[in-house]
């Protein structure tokens, strides 16, 4: 397997004592992914998105908080 290297962007607590953090996830070919882990207990989820995703993910959060602060 070849070198991968990954830095903190940033972490977050969530409701319900949820953790979750943000990384950039940089193969050794040089591309770079967004790695979500979201941590409930002793269950870990991670996923890697694509700028694109991350894009259009990150808009329609905004959109939604923008709604319940209304």
């Amino acid at each position: 397997m070849g070198i991968e290297d990954m830095t903190l962007i940033e972490n977050f607590e969530l409701p319900y004592t949820r953790k979750a953090s943000l990384h950039d996830h940089e193969y050794e070919s040089g591309m770079h992914l967004l790695r979500l882990t979201i941590r409930e207990g002793h269950r870990i989820t991670a996923v890697d998105i694509g700028p694109e995703q991350a894009q259009a993910i990150g808009q329609q959060m905004l959109v939604w908080a923008e709604k319940q602060s209304s």
